[in-house]
Order: C-alpha cells, then sequence, then structure tokens
C-alpha cells in the first residue's frame, strides 16, 4: 500500500485523520491504532485495551485484564512479512529493539516499511508484565519517554494483536467479559446496501437495522454513549472495522452520520472532538 497523506481533512482541523486514504479502497486496519492513540491523548493516559479491542468487533484480552496496573501497552510498526514472523517467533534485533507507547509513533515505522519494502505494513500490539522487565539491563528510555528501547528479543508470547491491511489477528487467550461489538455484512439490493440477514436485523435487545445508513447509526451513538468525547478517527475506524464489504459506506456517509448525530467540540491540542447530539 502507498501511503498519501491526506492533507484536505488535515487542513480541516482533522489530523487524526491524516493517514486515511482518500478514496475507500478497502480498509486498512493498522489505523484502528490511530483509534487507540485519539483515546490516549482525549484520556490523557492509558486507554482501555479490552474496550478498544471490542469497539473494533475484536476479542479482548485475557492477559491484559489480568495484569490490570501491572500491564504495559507496547506497539511496534513492520512489514507485513516480518509481523508473521514476529507473530511466531517473538521480536528480535541485532542493535536494539524499538517498541512505543505512542501508536502513531509506530505507525510511522510501518508507512516506512511498507513503502521500503514494496508491500503492506503491519503493527504489532504488546501485551506485557511491566514487572518482568527492568530499567537499564532490559530496556532503556529513549526520546520523550515515549520509546522503549530492548536490549534483546522479546518472546512471542507478549504479541497480542497483529493489524494488518486487511483484517486483524489476535494471539491470545480470549476474556470471557467485553464481547465484540457486533459486525454487519451487507449486499447490493436495488442500489442500496442492504443486510445480508432478513431485516430488520436485531442489533441490541431495543434495536433494529434494515439499512447499511441504520446500522453505521446505531455504531455510533453507542460509541458517544459510552466515551461521551470521541475523535473522528475513533468513528471511522470503528464503522469500518464492523461492516463488510468495505465499500458499503463512503468516506461522505460517515462524516454526513457525523454531522447528523454528533455535535462538534472545542479543540483539545488541534484535535477536534464530537459529542453526541442531545
Amino acid at each position: 500500500m502507498v501511503w498519501k497523506k491526506n492533507k484536505r481533512l488535515a487542513a480541516q482541523g482533522l489530523p487524526d485523520l491524516a493517514w486515511v486514504p482518500k478514496q475507500r479502497c478497502g480498509w486498512d486496519c493498522t489505523l484502528i491504532a490511530h483509534a487507540y492513540a485519539m483515546r490516549r491523548a482525549i484520556e490523557g493516559g492509558k486507554p482501555d485495551l479490552a474496550a478498544w479491542a471490542a469497539r473494533h468487533g475484536l476479542p479482548a484480552s485475557a492477559k491484559y485484564l489480568a495484569l490490570g496496573e501491572e500491564v504495559a501497552i507496547l506497539w511496534h510498526g513492520t512489514s507485513r512479512a516480518r509481523a508473521e514472523k514476529i507473530a511466531e517467533h517473538g521480536l528480535f534485533s541485532k542493535g536494539g529493539l524499538w517498541t512505543t507507547s505512542n501508536p502513531t509513533i509506530a505507525h510511522s515505522f510501518t508507512r516506512g516499511r511498507s513503502e521500503r519494502f514494496a508491500t503492506d505494513g503491519a503493527m504489532v500490539c504488546l501485551v506485557m508484565d511491566r514487572r518482568e522487565y527492568e530499567f537499564g539491563s532490559d530496556f532503556v528510555v529513549e526520546g520523550n519517554g515515549g520509546i522503549f528501547r530492548f536490549h534483546k528479543g522479546l518472546p512471542a508470547h507478549v504479541v497480542e494483536y497483529v493489524l494488518f491491511h486487511e483484517a486483524v489477528q489476535f494471539f491470545g487467550e480470549r476474556a470471557p467479559a467485553a464481547a465484540p461489538w457486533p459486525a454487519a455484512k451487507f449486499k447490493k439490493r436495488e442500489g442500496r446496501w442492504m443486510p445480508v440477514q432478513k431485516a430488520p436485523v436485531r442489533y441490541d435487545d431495543e434495536h433494529g437495522y434494515s439499512t447499511a445508513r441504520e446500522f453505521a447509526e446505531l455504531c455510533v451513538r453507542r460509541l458517544l454513549a459510552d466515551l461521551e468525547v470521541v475523535g473522528a478517527i475513533e468513528i471511522f475506524a470503528m464503522l469500518y472495522s464492523l461492516i463488510t464489504p468495505w465499500d458499503a459506506i463512503t468516506h461522505d456517509e460517515v462524516f454526513e452520520l457525523i454531522e447528523d448525530v454528533c455535535k462538534p467540540l472545542r479543540k483539545r491540542q488541534k484535535l477536534r472532538t464530537f459529542a453526541l447530539q442531545k
């Protein structure tokens, strides 16, 4: 995938959408890492990885929930081929192994590897027990404190999610709680995207949907009710993760939905955020 910055969206005050492809061409799943980064920026700390996974139709990590305050979430950007090897054998590097707590930094490496090797990039999400690694002997902190360079490799069991171009693979143990949000498949009928199942399709105990637009609105309303304040990338990432096929909803339709359902809030550190209209 050739990465080109979406300067138009960035200029409109939506820098979190800067790496969303200009035209729908299939959802690049590495971008859900930017949704995690947005939550990190809004909350000013470490987001809930289990909730992040659920919103994108993924299993929650039992290890993440079990570790509690001792958990460390780190990200590593690489090429697709190397990510596949990492999932099987772990992470190794002769000159040091770089990871980061900020997935936007890791995503820049993903884009770089993708362009350098003319292949899809990938993101690796690591779930680690901070008590097993000691500052100095195992790793050092670089940059402004968000980059962690390990002196040796990391075992495969710390790899929890690998974000590829077309899908996300989960390698951990599922947590019984935090069930993935419902996903939906659609097919085109008389020019409209309709559910594969017989409509109306049940969404929850109170709601159902008969079109892709109705499903998308239910998802956005749930996101805003759960989080209260969200960034545009969180809306895009959630919808593009849960809706199949990728062309059942366009960029313009997502923006129309944001305009209809959301109210803009004051910018936070140059980031535009939204809340649910009353």
